[in-house]
């Protein structure tokens, strides 16, 4: 479930307070599409890449955008809150792949422990990213497409071309310096 929240600061603190539920896709009142179209214009084509920072558009507002990752999960009574920093997206003629940078909020709490509702910003929130791809692009400055996500299907899957790959890569190093330098084992 995606959100609109109000930011209110009050003794050092900062609050969010739920507003209402939003939509990110969608041609007619998806974030990004909306947010893209303001950005692009008629001499630009895909294939391209493109950034949106959510994060500074509704902070202006006094708002920002807030992800539940896990809205209806019952079996581990566990609340996944993250906020919506960036959105990064690389078009092609007919479909585009996006990664969102998230901040992490809260995770493994039960949700006894946390309003969803209005709860307090953590200090340290950490980063995290995701992908995904929506049914759309753009053509001489006009949006193409649904711009929704793909229905159910077993062929769902996220294709990354080296272009893709490299746009997105670029995007992690100059947001997050050193993000990928993890030490990580791998089997072989």
């Amino acid at each position: 479930m995606y959100a609109l929240y109000n930011i209110k600061n009050d003794n050092g603190q900062t609050n969010l307070e739920f507003l209402k539920k939003i939509s990110l896709a969608g041609c007619n009142h998806g974030i990004i599409p909306n947010l893209l179209k303001e950005k692009i214009s008629k001499d630009q084509n895909p294939p391209i890449g493109w950034t949106i920072n959510v994060l500074d558009y509704y902070k202006e507002k006094e708002q920002t955008v807030i992800i539940d990752i896990k809205p209806k999960n019952k079996r581990y009574s566990e609340v996944f809150l993250c906020e919506l920093d960036k959105i990064f997206g690389f078009s092609y003629k007919e479909w585009s792949p996006i990664m969102f940078r998230l901040k992490r909020l809260y995770s493994d709490i039960s949700p006894e422990k946390l309003n969803k509702n209005n709860f307090i910003y953590p200090k340290e929130p950490e980063i995290i990213c995701t992908m995904l791809y929506l049914s759309g692009s753009f053509k001489d400055g006009q949006l193409t497409g649904t711009w929704n996500y793909p229905g159910p299907s077993p062929t769902n899957a996220l294709l990354l071309w080296s272009e893709v790959m490299t746009f997105f890569f670029r995007q992690v190093e100059k947001n997050d310096s050193g993000f990928l330098n993890e030490k990580i084992e791998i089997l072989e």
